[in-house]
């Protein structure tokens, strides 16, 4: 099973004693603690340059810090067996940054992308696959290419891939940039309801207005640290 078990892991992400650096040795974390209960969400706040795309990277296991310990899902993922890091990226949903739609896939085929590589049956996949586009009002799109399909509906279809994948934990860049306002309050109440279902959202902005989830607490990243 490619699914991490949870049940017995109190923090779904911990960061302790992080350090970092960029090109030519500029200091990107000093010292960045943080931790992320199970169930429970977080928005990031952090102008440009602060380290937001840094921390995904950093989560996701394509950035080895400098020094520290990096867990998500319980597991040392800098210390850990390739195998054991494939697994648990694939219980880790993105939008926006480095997370993008496969762009000449359709929206169907984006959202089975995830329970292929899980290894479901295809009649299985089609079920789960066909309530996810009914939930996000995006069966109407299901043949489009995902290059075809504005913002916010790109917006849907990988949360829609994180929803198909039962995926925990889902990294949010900059959900509301460049949205109009109704597509903006059709994101946000699929994030709430995503937060309140259980998944761990960590949500990072450059200081959006409006961004409000259920119980989130609420991060600013600067200095090489975060409060």
């Amino acid at each position: 099973m490619d699914k991490v078990k949870l049940k017995v892991i109190e923090n779904i992400v911990e960061l302790i004693d992080v350090n970092l650096s960029g090109a030519a040795g500029k200091r990107i974390f000093e010292g960045l603690n943080f931790s992320l209960p199970r169930g429970k969400s977080a928005i990031i706040q952090g102008q440009t340059g602060a380290g937001k795309t840094s921390l995904t990277e950093v989560l996701i296991g394509i950035k080895r810090p400098d020094s520290g310990m990096v867990a998500v899902f319980g597991t040392d993922i800098y210390r850990s067996r390739e195998s054991r890091l494939n697994r648990v990226r694939r219980n880790i949903g993105g939008v926006g940054g480095i997370f993008q739609p496969i762009a000449y896939q359709t929206v169907i085929e984006n959202l089975s992308y995830p329970l292929i590589l899980r290894g479901d049956r295809s009649s299985k996949r089609k079920t789960k696959i066909m309530e996810v586009l009914g939930q996000l009002s995006l069966l109407h799109k299901k043949d489009e290419q995902a290059f075809n399909i504005s913002r916010g509906e790109q917006i849907l279809l990988l949360l829609g891939r994180a929803i198909v994948a039962d995926q925990p934990l889902i990294l949010i860049d900059e959900p509301l940039a460049g949205l109009d306002p109704e597509m903006s309050d059709i994101v946000l109440e699929k994030l709430n309801r995503l937060s309140v279902a259980g998944h761990s959202l960590i949500v990072m902005t450059a200081g959006q207005t409006g961004i409000q989830l259920t119980d989130a607490a609420e991060y600013k990243m600067s200095d090489g640290g975060m409060q």
